[in-house]
């Protein structure tokens, strides 16, 4: 991984110096930002997502993500606010996915989970991540995204049964997780392998490159 960015070793060295706020526990991207060396804090961000999905008016995926990405970066500033030092970088992702015009968000039950599987079965969607960036140094907000296309393989009742009996689908956008188990059931993708994961390093490290120069 960080041979793989060491064209970004300058942006790097200065995010080493900040300090890092990532508003998730989740352990892909706690996991995708320790593999560059960066040090950071966790704070779980409490927006209620699906709430926000049900009453967003405007369709577009592409501004829902970056909306929900910086609505959990907010979240995270409101409630540490009264103890921040002013130099802190609030990171926020929110990854959903796309297929036929439809939101296959995070299951809510087995057999929620069963029916997106299965509608994903043998088609591509699209794996939308935002990137939410509270940089309180300039005090500014920063938005953006990444898009991946994936493509799935025929994917049975009985396999899509035994693969939810592990309980990886659960708290996964799409009800797989393309690190882990699901992997089985990819045929191909075209993008960032990292952005299906749930966060998009390199675009990241741009974002974050264009907004600090």
């Amino acid at each position: 991984m960080k041979k793989r960015l060491s064209g970004n070793k300058k942006i790097l060295n200065t995010l080493k110096k900040r300090s890092i706020i990532l508003a998730s526990k989740s352990q892909r991207r706690i996991k995708i930002l320790k593999s560059i060396g960066l040090n950071f804090t966790v704070r779980e961000s409490n927006v209620n997502e699906k709430k926000l999905i049900k009453n967003y008016k405007n369709k577009s995926a592409l501004k829902l993500i970056q909306m929900l990405s910086l609505a959990k970066a907010r979240s995270v500033f409101k409630k540490l606010k009264s103890t921040l030092q002013g130099d802190e970088l609030i990171l926020g992702f929110d990854t959903i996915v796309v297929c036929k015009n439809k939101i296959i968000d995070k299951p809510t039950s087995k057999e929620d989970a069963l029916k997106k599987l299965l509608f994903l079965s043998n088609k591509k969607h699209k794996v939308y991540t935002g990137i939410g960036i509270i940089d309180l140094n300039k005090n500014q907000e920063i938005t953006s995204y990444e898009t991946t296309t994936v493509y799935m393989k025929l994917i049975s009742k009985p396999d899509a049964i035994k693969y939810i009996k592990t309980k990886e689908p659960f708290g996964k956008a799409g009800s797989y997780a393309i690190q882990g188990k699901g992997k089985k059931f990819i045929k191909k993708i075209e993008g960032d392998y990292l952005n299906v994961v749930g966060l998009p390093l390199s675009k990241l490290l741009l974002t974050i490159t264009i907004s600090l120069y």
